[in-house]
């Protein structure tokens, strides 16, 4: 199972975005890797330790990652540590905590996101993670991380290339300084392109995309 960290807010203080831009390489690195063992091995969801070193993996506002059980799972949404071991007990849980806490807080962004991204990456109900999603961007516009999640469950989903970019786009605008938002952005892009053309060549093509951000910022 994949581990998952999820965090609110941007850049941490002190570093310059080129810095956090780097920094998101290296965790895309990761994704990279976990994607193509995927796809060399036939396997839909990757297979990781239920817990990864932090350091490793941590994105402010939390990754994107694609399968069902994905490891890992909290935000700061007040609910426990922020740790999903992913059995059927703790999933229920999980799940009856946040319906319970939307029932008094409906327009709640972080609920609304962070439920979304339990029944996308844990539950595997795509159906209703949309619609948490999108009372979520409804709840806050300007929230790049929830907008990214749903630009990458549209391209994960319905391989729309033009519809998840624009949510990718809107998200990097609202958040140019979120390595969350500009690693999935970068990683999306890579996607698209590397099935456009066989496989050849993504990597470089995504270094090539880290690299523009850099200069813009």
């Amino acid at each position: 199972m994949r581990a998952l960290i999820i965090r609110t807010g941007s850049s941490p203080e002190g570093f310059s975005p080129a810095t956090v831009i780097r920094r998101a390489l290296s965790e895309t690195d990761v994704i990279r890797s976990e994607f193509s063992f995927s796809r060399l091995s036939g396997v839909g969801s990757r297979s990781l330790p239920a817990r990864i070193p932090e350091e490793e993996l941590e994105f402010p506002g939390g990754g994107i990652g694609k399968g069902r059980n994905s490891g890992g799972f909290g935000g700061s949404d007040g609910f426990g540590d922020g740790t999903f071991t992913g059995g059927d007990a703790d999933r229920s849980k999980m799940g009856a905590y946040y319906q319970e806490k939307l029932k008094s807080n409906p327009t709640d962004s972080l609920l609304l996101r962070n439920y979304g991204r339990f029944l996308h990456e844990i539950e595997g109900d795509v159906v209703k993670a949309e619609e948490y999603y999108g009372r979520a961007i409804l709840a806050s516009p300007g929230d790049g991380e929830v907008l990214a999640l749903y630009g990458n469950l549209i391209w994960e989903t319905q391989r729309d290339r033009d519809r998840a970019k624009s949510y990718f786009d809107r998200a990097v605008r609202s958040s140019p300084d979120d390595c969350m938002v500009l690693g999935s952005y970068a990683h999306f892009m890579w996607e698209v392109e590397d099935e456009e053309e066989g496989g050849d060549g993504g990597l470089e093509r995504e270094n090539d995309y880290f690299a523009s951000m850099v200069e813009a910022f």
